[in-house]
């Protein structure tokens, strides 16, 4: 993979962590939702999850993604917490490896202070830690 695709590729997946924060946030705020309502967005957001969870596992363990159907739509507010929370889980899962991807290439430049090649011009990321350069 190059230096271009291993970018997209980082930045897609920083894309996808910060939906998930998004998400877990949404079912925070359904847990307060009337009955229907709750139930509408959290059967919505229940199917990402169950699409977030097998692509994370596969990412972090190499295998390949195990195809579990949609689990059964919460309808609580109790499981709206959950729901969150399994989403801020998946998201910071998916933190955790990149960082670790991050580490190991580090390691493979031991040059101090070399961080990759440039990106090309105009070209935005999100990032999880302030720029200290």
């Amino acid at each position: 993979m190059g230096t271009w695709e291993a970018d997209w590729s980082r930045d897609v997946l920083e894309r996808i962590a910060a939906l998930l924060f998004v998400l877990a946030d949404l079912a925070d705020l359904a847990a307060c939702a009337p009955y229907r309502r709750r139930r509408q967005v959290l059967e919505i957001l229940s199917h990402g999850e169950a699409v977030a969870r097998p692509f994370v596992i596969a990412l972090a363990t190499g295998a390949p993604m195990p195809a579990d159907g949609p689990a059964e739509a919460p309808e609580t507010a109790g499981d709206a917490v959950r729901l969150a929370g399994s989403l801020r889980a998946l998201a910071l899962a998916l933190c955790v490896l990149l960082a670790r991807r991050s580490a190991l290439r580090r390691a493979a430049h031991p040059r101090a202070g070399w961080h990759g090649p440039a990106r090309p011009e105009g070209r935005q990321t999100l990032s999880f830690a302030p720029d200290t350069s």
